[in-house]
């Protein structure tokens, strides 16, 4: 028995898949229902089907997030992912809503359902500020809990040293830092960030011997690691040994061609092996991929200056007065902000 034509319309527009697509059609050829109500049924199914015609207003859709919003202020978690979800059956791709199911999965400890909420929300918007922003706390919070979770499965691993040396070093407290970072490498010899984590923490306490032993170590292993290529010849300027000071910010610079430090560091190198040529070479490397080095440009002036160029060692020393004058400028617009700022209490 056919159906009746109100109850037809409902069908049609509440469940507009092929089946009922190919059902309707056998109506309007078969003559069972006029041509003027297949006109209709074929009105309404197009406006059921059309996106910018279905789903409640912009004005509706703002006031379920706004009541889911103020259930997660509220606490009640579950009430404002319910929400949430409510308003992705009508819209899957609203960001909004995917950002609030997140934080509401987020406060219920519903880690991995959040992340992939929020992994959602950046494939529709990769630039949302808050999609961003609660994927980094939650990247944060999994990393804390995979870390806890070695911690335990691992105390004494070379891994969970290094993992409590890098927590020491994050609050300010560089021996208790060494400590576990020497106690994972002697767990794990192998450890490079580790090893360079220490090797940093000892050239910045002056002991250069004993860090540069640690970036020879890691060179051992990885020849062109840039942070122990610099390192070690920070260590060897420091120790007044300019031919391996050069050696090393040579094949540091050649590592890292992009890397404006150690064409600056090679330069004054070369400026202390009294060879300016090639000292401009470098230097003039360093300011065009760095145009602020203000030492730069002044060791650029004398190599310049020495090889008998006075108008572009000129230049230079223009270039250098210039960025000193900008960066007196804003240390004296700094120290004026804070004389100025209120007091708090």
């Amino acid at each position: 028995m056919p159906r009746r034509p109100g109850t037809l319309v409902a069908f049609l527009l509440t469940n507009h898949a092929s089946p009922c697509r190919n059902h309707f059609t056998r109506l309007c050829t078969g003559g069972r229902v006029s041509g003027v109500f297949c006109c209709l049924l074929v009105f309404f199914m197009v406006g059921r089907s059309s996106p910018g015609q279905s789903g409640p207003s912009p004005q509706q859709s703002a006031a379920g997030l706004k009541a889911g919003i103020q259930a997660l202020f509220a606490g009640d978690f579950a009430r404002a992912e319910s929400a949430a979800r409510q308003q992705l059956a009508v819209n899957a791709s609203s960001t909004d809503a995917l950002v609030l199911m997140a934080r509401a999965q987020m406060a219920q400890g519903k880690y991995q359902l959040a992340f992939g909420s929020l992994r959602r929300a950046l494939k529709y918007s990769p630039d949302h500020i808050e999609a961003l922003y609660f994927m980094g706390k939650l990247a944060s919070a999994l990393s804390q809990m995979e870390y806890q979770r070695l911690a335990q499965l691992a105390p004494d691993s070379g891994r969970a040293h290094q993992l409590m040396g890098d927590s020491y070093q994050a609050a300010g407290e560089l021996e208790k830092a060494q400590e576990e970072y020497r106690a994972a490498l002697a767990s794990q010899p192998d450890l490079r960030d580790a090893a360079l984590e220490l090797a940093e923490i000892s050239r910045t306490q002056g002991r250069f011997e004993e860090a540069l032993k640690l970036y020879l170590q890691i060179l051992e292993r990885t020849p062109r690691h840039f942070p122990s290529l610099y390192g070690a010849g920070l260590c060897y300027q420091a120790l007044q040994d300019d031919d391996h000071s050069y050696e090393f910010f040579a094949r540091a610079a050649d590592a890292d061609p992009g890397d404006a430090a150690s064409r600056y560091a090679l330069g004054a190198a070369l400026m202390r092996r009294q060879e300016p040529a090639k000292a401009i070479e470098a230097l003039q490397a360093a300011v065009r991929l760095d145009p602020s080095l203000q030492g730069a440009y002044s060791l650029l002036g004398r190599a310049l200056t020495m090889t008998g160029q006075p108008d572009q060692a000129a230049q230079a020393f223009a270039r250098a007065k210039q960025l000193l004058n900008q960066e007196l400028q804003s240390r004296q617009q700094k120290a004026k902000k804070a004389v100025d700022a209120p007091a708090k209490n």
